[in-house]
């Protein structure tokens, strides 16, 4: 079959943006990728019919969605909208429509992703075929995957035991941070430095001025990178990923030049039993630094789905 003939239209809707783009079936690249603010999903049967349009028709779709999947729907975390994945395959007519999860899709992005696009914080020793994909971006996502089957969790939403993390930080005000993605996420950024400044500034602001050598804006990258690292360690206790961890997102991309390695993988080991340390010094961490991660993930995804039909 000429790859060129199954054209194949690929969606990511986040907590800020959406994105998309369009490929063939057999081709491994993405195209015309396109991103634009969430709120265009106000006019959700416009947006999609304007793609079509602009690409021509459009044979097959995946929509990966900010938000846990049940029924094959998706209502997002942090706005009103809900997509199902039949309703829109019979609205714009596609031979096969699929959503995942955000973070179902980057799971699915891994087994694609190149040694290049990975900036490895420990190499590790690899002792299994189970990988952790977390990412603190507008939320907290995370996926687990384990015979090339990908499980997506909500572990943003958990209110995973961090409050030791805040005491030893010197956090006052805890009654902002309720559940583990506020303080593992953008705005977990913007709290930090609002509890030490008084002053509430977004994350693109803060890192601004550590350049500007602000010593509150670098207090806060530096307990979110700790409480970062001690996350995982709980996390990759509790997953197995020896094949390794991988920390996705714009926002690790922009602050990863601010990780000390060697204080990362302190806080990742911590004060545990000499049996439980060497086993976390086995497992790689790195971040993943190739960009439209959920698209390439659409595009693995769909892929496959359609090479089993």
């Amino acid at each position: 079959m000429d790859f060129r003939s199954e054209k194949l239209l690929l969606v990511d809707i986040g907590g800020t943006n959406f994105r998309s783009a369009i490929s063939y079936l057999g081709s491994d690249e993405i195209l015309e990728t396109k991103k634009q603010n969430v709120e265009c999903l106000k006019n959700f049967t416009g947006l999609v019919s304007d793609l079509i349009n602009e690409h021509g028709p459009i044979d097959h779709a995946v929509f990966s969605v900010a938000g846990p999947k049940i029924n094959n729907s998706i209502a997002m975390t942090n706005r009103d909208f809900e997509i199902n994945a039949e309703s829109v395959k019979a609205q714009f007519g596609f031979k096969s429509c699929f959503i995942l999860n955000d973070w179902e899709s980057i799971g699915f992005s891994l087994a694609s992703t190149d040694r290049n696009d990975i900036q490895f914080i420990q190499e590790g020793n690899p002792f299994n075929d189970t990988s952790l994909m977390i990412g603190p971006g507008t939320g907290l996502g995370a996926a687990f995957i384990s015979n090339n089957t990908v499980f997506p969790t909500e572990i943003g939403n958990t209110q995973f035991t961090f409050q030791q993390i805040l005491s030893d930080a010197g956090i006052q005000n805890t009654d902002q941070f309720k559940v583990l993605e506020d303080l593992l996420s953008g705005r977990g950024i913007s709290r930090l430095y609002e509890n030490f400044s008084g002053v509430l500034n977004s994350p693109e602001e803060i890192v601004k001025k550590v350049h500007e050598g602000d010593e509150h804006a670098l207090r806060s990258i530096n307990i979110f990178i700790d409480a970062l690292a001690k996350s995982i360690s709980d996390l990759a206790l509790i997953y197995m990923p020896g094949n390794g961890i991988f920390i996705a997102g714009g926002l690790m991309r922009t602050i990863y030049h601010f990780i000390d390695k060697e204080r990362f993988i302190e806080n990742f080991i911590g004060q545990r039993k000499t049996m439980h340390q060497e086993l976390l010094k086995k497992m790689p961490i790195g971040i993943i630094t190739r960009e439209m991660t959920c698209l390439h993930g659409n595009l693995a995804f769909l892929t496959s789905e359609i090479s089993k039909s």
